[in-house]
């Protein structure tokens, strides 16, 4: 199956929210990071079951398969799992993100099982009516500052990797390599999904960079760093809102924020402030079940879980 039809399929059973990261495209570019990715398709009476599988190595020539935000189909989950049992096999587990509970071992979520999606087919006015009274007025007050947004090229990617450092240290996350971003803006450039920078600029200079990811008629926030200079002038509420309007003249459906805090998440929760500022544009919250992992060696199996936990236990608070 080509890739053109693959992504035929995948929009034909895509989830709300991720539909990018089980798309032709997003392979091309886990295989560019080096990683062996395998797709598997199987039409029966009993349904059809897309899923795309990346390997991620381990110590000892160990590895798993990971299918982000999948397997997708109609498939019932008790027959997915076995199809990929048979077919991805030799590995330690298989972690998957499917839509429906498979009744597996639950782990930590690997993809946001939580998100905040917004209609953009209810056009601007009702975008900015459902949004709160603070949001808009730092998108307004974004404006009377003088904050420009667009989008731009990878000439700009030393301001987003700074951005990124800035952001990291600050808000106390860690971010994928400079080489992650580079090769996926590099790869994700000229196909049916598409990945690339816009930036709110103050003063001629960028303060604020996101990676949005486009497919199947959805806009998807993905990375985003601020600088810590200049944050009175509200530049991300800028830029998000640029981002949504240009979404609408563009023909997408829907804008998805990729990751909010669960509902039940208290105040301590490490998403809690992200949570509220995406909030505050409305929109609908979604869940999906989340991540779970199918052993397949199970001694491998604990002793992995086990060196896992002793290093998260390990690392400061």
């Amino acid at each position: 199956m080509d890739r053109k039809e693959w992504n035929n399929q995948v929009r034909k059973h895509a989830l709300a929210s991720g539909a990018f990261l089980q798309s032709g495209e997003w392979g091309e570019f886990q295989r560019a990071l080096g990683r062996r990715v395998e797709r598997i398709f199987l039409s029966t009476r009993e349904g059809e079951l897309i899923a795309q599988a990346i390997r991620m190595d381990l110590p000892f020539g160990q590895y798993y398969w990971h299918t982000p935000k999948g397997p997708i189909g109609a498939m019932s989950m008790e027959r997915m799992v076995e199809v990929l049992r048979q077919h991805l096999g030799g590995a330690l587990f298989l972690r998957i993100e499917p839509l429906e509970g498979p009744g597996l071992l639950k782990v930590d979520d690997v993809e946001p099982s939580t998100t905040l999606l917004l209609d953009l087919t209810h056009g601007g006015e009702a975008l900015l009516a459902d949004m709160k009274s603070k949001t808009r007025y730092n998108i307004r007050l974004a404006e009377r500052k003088g904050v420009v947004c667009k989008k731009i090229d990878i000439d700009y990617f030393n301001d987003f990797m700074r951005l990124i450092e800035q952001t990291t240290r600050r808000d106390n996350f860690r971010a994928h390599p400079a080489v992650y971003y580079r090769t996926m803006l590099k790869v994700l450039g000229a196909g049916e999904v598409k990945a690339y920078l816009a930036a709110a600029f103050y003063d001629n200079r960028p303060i604020a960079v996101n990676i949005v990811v486009d497919f199947a008629g959805v806009r998807t926030y993905l990375h985003g760093a601020t600088s810590n200079l200049h944050r009175n002038v509200m530049a991300q509420y800028a830029l998000h809102w640029y981002l949504m309007k240009d979404a609408m003249r563009c023909g997408f459906h829907t804008f998805d924020f990729w990751g909010i805090a669960p509902e039940d998440a208290g105040p301590k929760h490490s998403w809690t402030g992200i949570t509220r500022y995406k909030k505050g544009f409305g929109g609908k919250m979604i869940t999906s079940p989340g991540t779970f992992d199918l052993p397949l060696k199970h001694l491998w199996y604990s002793a992995y879980r086990f060196v896992r936990g002793a290093r998260r236990f390990s690392l400061p608070s």
